[in-house]
């Protein structure tokens, strides 16, 4: 097999292990309890519009085994906002309800977005690593389940921060997931 065809499978394989991280991240996403007339929908955050996190959020909104709803978009860029909600909107209509007022832009959009959500609901964070700290802090703050593109990290200092975020997690009970 030659170099540039073992590249392709590994970026075949790549792109499908990510779409199944993504579709099981909320497959097993915590259902909340279900009350007269209550909302079991899980609601979803996109924080980080292009080509991966509208792939993942398309991933997310294909799993059949619970309701899933896009609620909020955020993103540094308008262009890669308006691109991806324009994609999902086209295929995922009845799951999308993201109104003008919670699709937002900036460098603390992520913050906006995710309180958009639940505690128990997701948002999936395909930003630079540099910022994913960041998101996930403020995601356990608020009691949100993350899936997280990889990489996660890419030093030291950032890593060991991300771990010490996630034992905080797991004390709350929280998911996360990254892809592989």
């Amino acid at each position: 097999m030659s170099k540039q065809n073992s590249g392709v499978l590994r970026r075949e394989f790549l792109k499908t292990s990510a779409k199944a991280a993504a579709a099981s991240a909320v497959a097993i996403a915590p259902m909340p309890h279900l009350f007269a007339g209550g909302d079991n929908t899980i609601r979803i955050a996109l924080i980080g519009c292009g080509g991966r996190g509208t792939g993942a959020t398309a991933n997310a909104l294909s799993v059949k085994s619970g309701p899933t709803k896009l609620v909020a978009m955020a993103d540094v860029f308008e262009d890669r906002l308006s691109r991806s909600f324009k994609s999902l909107e086209h295929r995922f209509h009845k799951r999308m309800d993201v109104p003008a007022d919670r699709q937002f832009l900036g460098f603390d959009a992520y913050r906006r977005a995710i309180d958009c959500l639940r505690p128990g609901d997701v948002a999936i964070f395909t930003t630079p690593p540099a910022f994913r700290w960041v998101h996930f802090q403020y995601a356990i703050q608020k009691g949100i389940n993350v899936f997280m593109e990889k990489p996660v990290t890419v030093d030291g200092p950032t890593t060991r921060r991300m771990l010490r975020l996630a034992e905080e997690s797991v004390k709350k009970n929280l998911k996360r997931w990254a892809s592989d």
